[in-house]
């Protein structure tokens, strides 16, 4: 995936340690004929639910697109309070938000140093479903603040009000939560699968590409990994609706389920998600990949965060180094460190946290070979700066920023 899909369109302590149990990879055929990803999942901490406000306890394995979709405050009959965020104290009930409601808050990135802006960010943000004739997708909109930028308004928009927009578009099926195609300044990016050959008339074509996370969520502490074939292909989503790829890549995800705290200094329970270049042979690491995006679901805000990873040993085109790239980064103070637990993804992919001074690093290891190495990461967004709607949200329609074709049955 481009970076600008996002960047433009891009709790309770966990218990104490089990011993990881794993499930045997898969290899058997979809019930539509198209190939079956392999999955393992490792279990390194279970609870039985999760106490929020307002809600009951939840059952492990709640669905994904409550990770997708931003929740609302509510009042004792379900009616959104306006002025109101999840997460703050008065916030005693809510529930997602619904296709067709006006989200009375929005979400932001942190600024860059020295903006106009400055703490209120570049762009306005909301993750809502959106239903078209009878099709319901989430949609991650990305709405450029001209008047937060140095360049003057007219030429940050170029005469056009959504020439800067941009979005995502995400779903799940009963496997797998995954984003469908993305569409930015930078790039309108679609992302195939083999579920196409079966399905070269249906946004199907477009599912368990780009994969998430399994539908039913991995309990809080728990971990995986899956393989999955895709094929991204850039321009318009309508352009992509004719004969399929003849060829596929396979590329490692993996996921857990995590306390995480934000740049805000929120801390939610995140749905963190790492999507490798490649895989190995053996579906469980990524080989030699050299490239990693990252993004954190989080049941308050859908898509909280988003961040790229360079092994520390990858020779840019542009000849900058990584470290540089990497001390920049952490210098800005845009996104918080990455602070997270060593996690087992698999038995051959661990991650741990690497000693750094001036950078954000994280370790990955192969226990089975000893093979390990340092991944620095070298782009950041945060979108938990939330903040009550207000005149100058810039509202974009969604017809704007999002092809028809993600919604054809």
């Amino acid at each position: 995936m481009c970076r600008g899909w996002l960047l433009a369109g891009c709790l309770p302590v966990i218990g104490n340690v089990a011993a990881c149990s794993a499930s045997e990879p898969r290899n058997a055929a979809a019930p539509d004929g198209s190939a079956q990803a392999r999955t393992i999942s490792y279990a390194q901490a279970r609870t039985s639910g999760r106490q929020t406000s307002g809600r009951s306890a939840e059952p492990a394995g709640s669905a994904i697109l409550d990770f997708m979709t931003m929740d609302v405050c509510v009042d004792g009959s379900g009616a959104i309070i306006p002025g109101m965020i999840p997460g703050d104290a008065r916030c005693t009930r809510r529930r997602d938000i619904r296709a067709g409601e006006a989200p009375p808050y929005t979400l932001h990135n942190f600024g860059y140093p020295g903006s106009r802006c400055g703490e209120a960010g570049t762009i306005d943000k909301t993750n809502m479903p959106v239903t078209r004739g009878g099709v319901t997708r989430i949609v991650s909109s990305t709405i450029r603040r001209p008047e937060c930028t140095t360049r003057s308004p007219r030429e940050e928009l170029a005469d056009n009000p959504t020439s800067q927009d941009g979005a995502s578009i995400q779903w799940a099926d009963d496997r797998y939560g995954f984003i469908m195609g993305s569409y930015s300044p930078v790039s309108l990016s679609a992302f195939q699968s083999s579920l196409c050959r079966a399905n070269p008339s249906s946004s199907r074509r477009f599912f368990r590409s780009w994969v998430i996370a399994p539908s039913q969520v991995p309990s809080k502490g728990e971990s995986g990994v899956g393989v999955f074939d895709g094929a991204m292909a850039k321009g318009a989503a309508n352009v992509k609706m004719g004969s399929c790829p003849t060829r596929f890549r396979q590329a490692l995800t993996s996921w857990t389920a995590q306390p995480f705290t934000f740049k805000s200094d929120r801390t939610m329970l995140a749905i963190i998600s790492s999507h490798f270049a490649q895989t190995a042979p053996d579906g469980l690491s990524p080989g030699n990949a050299m490239q990693m995006e990252r993004t954190y679901w989080t049941r308050e805000f859908g898509i909280s965060r988003w961040e790229k990873w360079t092994r520390e040993d990858f020779a840019r085109k542009d000849g900058k180094s990584v470290a540089d790239l990497g001390n920049q980064l952490a210098s800005r103070g845009r996104c918080s460190a990455p602070r997270l637990p060593s996690i087992t993804y698999s038995p051959a992919l661990r991650e741990s946290a690497a000693q750094t001074d001036d950078a954000y690093v994280r370790e990955l290891s192969n226990p089975r070979t000893g093979d390990r190495h340092r991944w620095v990461m070298t782009l950041c967004e945060d979108y938990t700066n939330a903040r009550t709607s207000g005149a100058a949200n810039r509202q974009v329609p969604t017809s704007a920023l999002a092809s028809d074709l993600y919604w054809k049955p």
